[in-house]
Order: structure tokens, then C-alpha cells, then sequence
């Protein structure tokens, strides 16, 4: 059976009916590296089923409805997740309003391409600044220096740096800082490969009724 249909518009656009398995296994690869445990749970509970209430999600993880709402409160704050609001009738046979949660994956697509871009420019940025910033090593003693104390090195007379402590020539230490930046820039990148190579097969558009599901009755409710 096809998972995808078309709508004539100028021309031919295709939705995809179904969330692809690279979409569920970056939702659960950003939530397992970045957030609790408890938000771990909550997000594989909605990839599995797609929306769910509020009290269904508690009631089957288990979970103090103080602690739910706190870890649903992160996740929305962080637009991992979204809610629906549905009048149901109550207990007491009064109409209530009811929290519904599910992932928009378009939005969280949008949301984790964001803060990736920003830690690695932030990475970036830390790197030059450590590259720029000079360090000094004295080639007799070893003292090292800051590009802070360059002005405290400099010997007019001879026109070089000199060590403050045994006036040997100080030279800029290629070996200092900057590597350091360089093997934290290049671990971030090979740590969030997976995460870039799923990012790259979004290349699709989801059916409106993936972006916003339909609340899932319990019964029905992969545990």
C-alpha cells in the first residue's frame, strides 16, 4: 500500500501519510542525548502513539502528575512537543477541557536544525578565540604566558619577547589552546554526525494529519 497521496495544485505535490523511520529515530536520538530520562520515556510513548492525553501518559509510565507536568512544561517550552486542547465529558458528566500532547515533527525538524547550528557557531566562535588569543612559551625555562602579559614580554631594546623570569627568548606556543578547541570542535561534529545524517533525508512533506494527529484512544494504546 502506498504511503503517500497527491493534491493537484500547479502542479503535483505528494504527503507523506506515515512518519518515516528516520523522523522517529531523530526524535528519540535528540531526545536520549539531551534531556531525562523521564522525557526519553515521554517522547518514545508519542512516537509510538502519536497523540495521547495527558492523564494516559501518567497513568501508564507510571509517572506523579507533578513530575508529568514538569517534564511536559520542558518539552514545550522547547517545541519538542504541542498540545491540543479537547472538551470531553467529565466524570461528574460535566464538559472539561482535556490536554492532549503529540510531536509536529515539521517543528522540531526546524527547532533541532536551530540549536545544532547554534552550539556548532558557539563551538566555532570558541575555537577562533582561542586560536587568536597567542600563548608564550619561554624556549630556556618553559614559563608559559597569556597574550595578556605580551606587553610585560616585549623588550624594546632588542626588539623580542623576553622571559620575565630568566630573559631567554619567549616564542608563541602553536601547541597551546587552540588544539584544544580543535579536538572539542571536531568530537561535537563526530559525536552529532548521526543527528546530521538524518537531518539530510528530510526531504519530504508530511500530510497535515501526521503534523497533527488525532488523539489516540487508551485501548488502543501501544504500552
Amino acid at each position: 500500500m502506498s504511503n503517500t497521496n497527491a493534491t493537484a495544485s500547479s502542479g503535483e505535490v505528494k504527503y507523506v501519510t506515515e512518519v518515516p523511520s528516520s523522523l522517529k529515530q531523530l526524535a528519540r536520538l535528540v531526545v536520549r542525548g539531551f534531556y531525562t530520562i523521564e522525557d526519553a520515556l515521554i517522547i518514545d510513548m508519542l512516537v509510538r502513539n502519536p497523540c495521547m492525553k495527558e492523564d494516559d501518559i501518567a497513568e501508564l509510565l507510571r509517572f506523579e502528575k507533578k513530575q508529568m507536568r514538569a517534564r511536559i512544561s520542558t518539552l514545550r517550552n522547547d517545541k519538542f512537543i504541542q498540545i491540543r486542547l479537547k472538551m470531553e465529558t467529565g466524570p461528574d458528566g460535566k464538559a472539561q477541557k482535556v490536554n492532549y500532547y503529540f510531536i509536529n515533527y515539521k517543528t522540531f525538524v526546524n527547532v533541532v536544525k536551530y540549536k545544532l547550528d547554534l552550539m556548532r557557531k558557539r563551538m566555532e566562535t570558541e575555537e577562533r578565540d582561542a586560536t587568536s588569543r597567542a600563548s608564550f612559551k619561554c624556549t630556556n625555562c618553559n614559563k608559559t604566558f597569556t597574550d595578556l602579559e605580551a606587553d610585560q614580554l616585549f623588550d624594546f631594546t632588542t626588539q623580542e619577547f623576553r622571559c620575565t623570569y630568566c630573559g631567554s627568548t619567549v616564542e608563541e606556543d602553536s601547541s597551546a589552546m587552540p588544539k584544544d578547541s580543535r579536538l572539542m570542535l571536531a568530537r561535537f561534529n563526530e559525536q552529532l554526525q548521526p543527528l546530521y545524517d538524518l537531518l539530510k533525508k528530510w526531504r519530504i512533506k508530511l500530510a497535515p494529519e501526521i503534523l497533527e494527529p488525532e488523539p489516540v484512544d487508551i485501548d488502543t494504546i501501544e504500552g
